[in-house]
């Protein structure tokens, strides 16, 4: 359970850092919510709550422009770096849960282990279509190494290897 949590210890570190920043405290309280907003719109589902998460952020950044004046750009960027590693547990259990609720709606319960085993395959394998990790895979980003294959491409090398006799020799 504590290895849950500790985006809380990855949060303090970040907080520590940004305290050591020599910047306007009203400042960088500004930038860590307009943050937010960003992240939230990014979240938003419906476009209302997009655009008021984006105008939200945008009065932030406003704000803290004001008090950084021509460091400002530099300032945001670094300060949002920082609070992008900042990874919540309950944001992962939320992404598999995305990923693996269709297979679960459309399978009524029987599920086994190899069809999870499978789920995971693929979302370890398959590209992302937007977003900051654009044509990377979660394994390129894990691993740094470029799959130069697709998932089922990979899937079909991983049966040939474990199962043999699963194709058929072609004659």
């Amino acid at each position: 359970m504590s290895t849950m949590l500790n985006y809380f210890d990855v949060a303090c570190e970040v907080r520590k850092k940004l305290d050591k920043l020599s910047i306007d405290q009203n400042a960088l309280s500004a930038l860590c919510l307009a943050w937010q907003d960003h992240k939230a719109a990014i979240k938003a589902k419906k476009a209302d709550r997009r655009k008021k998460c984006a105008a939200r952020e945008q009065v932030c950044l406003e704000f803290a422009e004001g008090y950084l004046q021509e460091n400002f750009e530099a300032i945001k960027e670094h300060i949002y770096s920082e609070l992008d590693a900042i990874v919540q547990s309950s944001a992962m259990v939320e992404c598999i849960n995305s990923i693996i609720r269709p297979y679960l709606n459309t399978s009524r319960g029987q599920v086994n282990q190899n069809m999870l085993n499978l789920i995971a395959f693929y979302h370890n394998n398959r590209r992302y279509r937007a977003g900051k990790r654009v044509h990377k895979t979660p394994m390129e980003i894990l691993t740094g190494k470029k799959q130069e294959k697709d998932w089922t491409e990979l899937l079909f090398d991983l049966i040939e290897e474990k199962a043999p006799q699963f194709f058929p020799a072609a004659a």
